[in-house]
């Protein structure tokens, strides 16, 4: 017999189109904000997000910047082939500069396997050719990968939002303050804010950047009825010293997105196994079940800075596949900025576990209130209940 807390369909809503917003509010701080505070809704404008932030904040933003990973290649038969690479395996160079890969293929049916699809652009010749589950792109000059992207790819809007993409999306899908160029996915909560509303930010709290490039979980369902029996993909984190002072010293931490709130939360575990002498390259995805010490927020911060004295380093890279699942203990996070989330997902579960059972009621209020869900919708400022505010 299944937990309840472990049955995926008790994560469910009913997501209609008109729901989905498939284009941002023309002003990135004014779309809806839902306050989510002592069990308690209020709704408002993003751009009013200050009045519902505590005193002494310290704001944790995702600096990642989406790369253009998705491809649109012609096959022999003129049919259109979509790429979207994932995850680069090696960059060598031969005759040619080549570029292993994994992604997801749109039409894979219609390319055969060893097939060398052409693309040409700026006296550019890009092949691509997929062998044994892998992809190959080689091209003829000596530009970089990263020029290639920038030449050849497009942004990767997500699959639900059902048009071409056009140029303001560019823009509209990497938020103000993207610097780090690696995701696939844009990290959605932070596109609500605008250069003027950051700047204020800056002026009253402590606003910090960690760097988490997302990845493909951010598009994989679950598939198991058991939540647990789902494997979670892991992300690259990089942490610096500045990070966990200034977590250290504030009174409350925001997280501005999941990205962000995973990040912080992986910290917790990161201090466990430095305080075990165990391997930091890995936070594996369900560590809080074997991980039963508990140390306050203050003194994993301590961990983690002695370590990083004591090996002369100022930042940390690891990877983290960290899942929150109801059941979860926060030990870093106070509030949670978000969007609104496809039902059954694993952020829908995150939130469950920020929130308790209170999630279906601050979704039914944004279905009644007609709220613009997902990537390009409007926004929330979670509250988690465990204490008074």
């Amino acid at each position: 017999m299944i937990d309840e807390n472990q049955r995926l369909d008790n994560y469910d809503y009913i997501l209609n189109k008109k729901n989905i917003a498939n284009y941002p509010c023309e002003k990135r701080d004014e779309s809806k904000l839902l306050v989510y505070k002592n069990r308690k809704i209020n709704s408002v404008k993003f751009l009013d997000i200050l009045n519902h932030i505590p005193n002494k904040s310290t704001i944790i933003l995702n600096d990642s910047r989406v790369i253009n990973s998705r491809f649109f290649f012609s096959n022999s038969n003129k049919k259109i082939i979509e790429i979207l690479v994932t995850n680069i395996l090696d960059i060598r160079e031969e005759k040619k500069k080549i570029i292993e890969a994994e992604g997801l293929i749109g039409n894979s049916k219609k390319w055969k396997e060893n097939e060398i699809l052409i693309s040409k652009k700026k006296s550019i010749t890009l092949e691509v050719q997929k062998k044994n589950e892998r992809i190959f792109f080689s091209w003829n000059t000596k530009n970089s990968w990263e020029e290639i992207l920038d030449i050849f790819g497009s942004i990767p809007l997500p699959p639900y939002i059902k048009r071409e993409v056009e140029d303001n999306d560019y823009i509209n899908y990497q938020t103000v303050y993207s610097k780090v160029k690696g995701s696939i996915a844009s990290p959605t909560a932070g596109l609500h804010f605008s250069k003027n509303l950051i700047n204020n930010l800056y002026d009253n709290h402590t606003v910090d950047t960690i760097t988490l490039h997302v990845g493909i979980g951010t598009f994989k369902p679950i598939n198991s009825k058991k939540i647990k029996n789902h494997k979670m993909h892991s992300e690259n984190i990089t942490i610096s010293q500045n990070n966990i002072s200034n977590i250290r010293k504030s009174e409350n931490v925001v997280a501005v997105g999941t990205t962000s709130l995973r990040t912080i939360e992986s910290i917790y575990y990161l201090s466990l196994k430095i305080l075990n002498n165990e391997d930091i390259s890995f936070i594996e995805q369900d560590i809080y079940l074997n991980h039963r010490t508990e140390v306050s927020r203050d003194k994993a911060c301590e961990i983690v800075l002695n370590y990083m004295e004591k090996k002369k380093i100022n930042k940390i890279d690891f990877k983290s596949s960290l899942f929150i699942t109801p059941g979860y203990k926060f030990r870093f996070c106070d509030q949670l900025i978000t969007n609104f989330h496809y039902p059954k997902s694993t952020l829908i579960l995150l939130v469950a576990a920020f929130i308790g059972e209170d999630w279906r009621k601050v979704y039914n209020f944004a279905l009644k209130n007609n709220y613009r869900l997902l990537s390009y919708g409007d926004s929330s400022i979670l509250y988690r209940n465990d204490k008074n505010w």
